[in-house]
């Protein structure tokens, strides 16, 4: 109930506001004049009851306090580049004075050898000097003959040996005899240098029923080795070797060692051989 009479009381007064409003418009909207203005444009206070007449404008103000300087604008793009220019060049300018001496620079790296010069001219031949005494007479020595360095040989058997108990063994076709220390007619080998003598004996028994071969090695009539063989109706070939030290004049022979009797298969089936290793002298 209470708002519908606020509702009531706030339509009647509009009206009457807006009446005010239009008739005291124009006093307000003028600028400041003076009394006398004032006087003659508007009828005193409490008579405006007409439109009031706009007064001529005054002088200028002051002017006010400078604002507040505004902020940088945005950098503007880069125009773009000039034609260039048609001038002529100036003319030389004349030559500056010469500047102070520098100090001296640090020396530079060694150059590379060169290539060497040409021979020169041989010089003048010197004087002929005097001819000199004769000179003491040296003393005599005797030079006595070297024995040959190497002895080797190495001998086979022309033809098959078939002999008794005792009997040496004769390799009479000579290959080899540096030295001439073998002979193919006794079948002996005498030492001619002392020294380190290495031996070699290969023998090759006949394919029949009778006696093997068997023979020894011997060195001054004493007994090195034996070589045997003791496969009958076979040729089978057996050999020994050895190493011996031997003095000038000492033998080395091989001989027969079968009281049966010794058939030994010649040709090149049988050989003795032997070398000097290191001479002792």
């Amino acid at each position: 109930m209470e708002l519908q009479v606020n509702v009531r009381f706030a339509a009647l007064l509009l009206p009457a506001f807006l009446l005010l409003w239009a008739v005291y418009r124009p006093c307000l909207a003028v600028a400041q004049p003076s009394d006398s203005e004032m006087s003659a444009a508007c009828p005193p206070k409490g008579s405006c009851g007409s439109t009031c007449f706009q007064g001529p404008a005054g002088p200028a103000g002051l002017p006010g306090i400078p604002g507040v300087p505004g902020n940088n604008g945005l950098q503007g793009s880069i125009g773009q580049k000039g034609e260039p220019g048609s001038g002529l060049p100036g003319p030389k300018g004349d030559m500056g004075d010469h500047g102070q001496k520098g100090e001296q620079g640090e020396p530079g790296v060694q150059g590379l050898v060169g290539q060497p010069g040409k021979l020169g001219p041989a010089g003048p031949s010197g004087e002929k000097g005097e001819k000199g005494g004769n000179g003491q007479p040296g003393d005599s020595t005797y030079v006595t003959p070297a024995p040959p360095s190497v002895v080797a040989f190495s001998a086979r058997m022309n033809s098959h040996f078939t002999g008794n108990s005792g009997d040496v063994v004769v390799f009479d076709n000579v290959r080899t005899n540096i030295g001439d220390a073998y002979s193919q007619q006794t079948g002996v080998f005498t030492c001619n240098i002392a020294g380190v003598y290495f031996f070699s004996v290969t023998i090759m028994g006949r394919n029949t029923s009778g006696p093997r071969p068997e023979a020894r090695l011997e060195m001054n009539g004493q007994v090195i080795f034996y070589v045997l063989d003791n496969h009958p109706g076979y040729y089978h070939q057996s050999s020994n070797s050895v190493v011996l030290v031997m003095a000038s004049g000492d033998t080395v022979r091989i001989v027969n060692s079968s009281s049966r009797g010794t058939s030994i298969h010649g040709g090149p089936y049988t050989y003795f051989s032997g070398f000097l290793n290191q001479s002792m002298q």
